[in-house]
């Protein structure tokens, strides 16, 4: 790896360090860090570390299509969302996030951006496509970046099954602070979980959140791919494991935020573990293959379709035992 590479790469684990402390002395202290100011600094590093693995791995072209195409989508799905209740469902961002644009608070804008590079670029590596699109027909490369796009809004929508109940919850009043933002019509998703009724009167997260936290990250991926996806300058390397430590914290600066939220058990944080669980059972196991794949490349061990080639330059019988 080059000095940045490293450089990066010492970044993101520092980033780990600190959450594992932070989180440590929180539960010694019984005392979680659920400040806003905490929030905004970590996504706005997740994101400057994004673009920094990005600008290393797919140059600086691609590198401004891609955070250009996700903040355009983004911020115009939330601005339609949070002014008119299209493509989400009626919701309404409150003042905790900070400055907003267009009714839409910019850390969210930043944190749609990480989040998808995350889980496209944990696709690319796990599968061993290094940004390659091997169809070279208009419905062939159609398809290829179809299937990507589709991969990654499903590793994208599973972080929201865990932080969409995390952020509207009752617990921020009882910190303090009004929910990031709220339902207006509630819906079926854990729906005796305890948010402000006075904002929420039906409680639970209506399932068209979902579809558009699906189908936001499949546009952003499938335009990707289709017109500015080349292949990844930097391969076989330790610094491709950035979008794994990237996804992986997500799951661990969130789920255990919310499994802290149980200490507020009568005001709020009553049965969120079940956020936790949901949380886990979702995302680990891409992260479990993912780290499946690493012990392999590590042992040096085949990969697919290696065993049989061997096998039979050796004639042994294809179906000896």
């Amino acid at each position: 790896m080059s000095r940045s590479q490293q450089a990066l790469m010492a970044l993101i684990l520092l980033f780990w360090a600190a959450a594992s402390v932070t989180h440590f002395a929180a539960w010694l202290r019984h005392d979680p860090p659920l400040k806003i100011e905490l929030v905004i600094f970590t996504n706005v590093g997740l994101l400057a570390m994004a673009v920094w693995h990005s600008l290393e791995v797919k140059g600086a072209g691609v590198t401004a299509a891609f955070f250009c195409t996700a903040v355009a989508v983004s911020w115009f799905c939330e601005f339609i969302g949070h002014n008119w209740g299209w493509f989400f469902g009626s919701y309404h961002y409150t003042d905790t996030l900070g400055p907003r644009l267009g009714g839409v608070p910019v850390v969210i804008i930043v944190t749609w951006s990480s989040v998808m590079y995350a889980a496209f670029m944990l696709v690319d590596w796990l599968l061993g496509i290094d940004g390659e699109v091997p169809a070279r027909s208009l419905p062939g490369r159609a398809l290829w970046s179809g299937l990507l796009a589709a991969a990654t809004a499903t590793l994208v929508c599973a972080w929201d099954l865990m932080i969409d109940p995390f952020a509207t919850s009752s617990v921020w009043r009882a910190v303090g602070k009004e929910p990031w933002w709220y339902w207006m019509n509630g819906g079926p998703y854990l729906r005796d979980l305890e948010v402000p009724r006075d904002l929420n009167p039906a409680g639970g997260v209506p399932i068209g959140n979902f579809t558009g936290w699906w189908l936001a990250p499949f546009f952003v991926i499938l335009v990707f791919c289709l017109f500015f996806q080349r292949p990844n300058r930097v391969r076989d390397s330790l610094f491709n494991l950035f979008p794994l430590l990237s996804y992986s914290f997500l799951l661990f600066s969130v789920g255990i935020l919310v499994l802290e939220m149980q200490w507020f058990a009568g005001r709020g944080g009553d049965d969120m573990v079940q956020v936790a669980l949901i949380g886990f059972f979702t995302m680990m196991p891409v992260i479990t293959c993912s780290l499946v794949k690493l012990a392999r490349d590590l042992m040096g061990g085949p990969r697919g379709g290696e065993r049989g080639v061997e096998g039979d330059e050796a004639g042994e019988p294809a179906g000896a035992g």
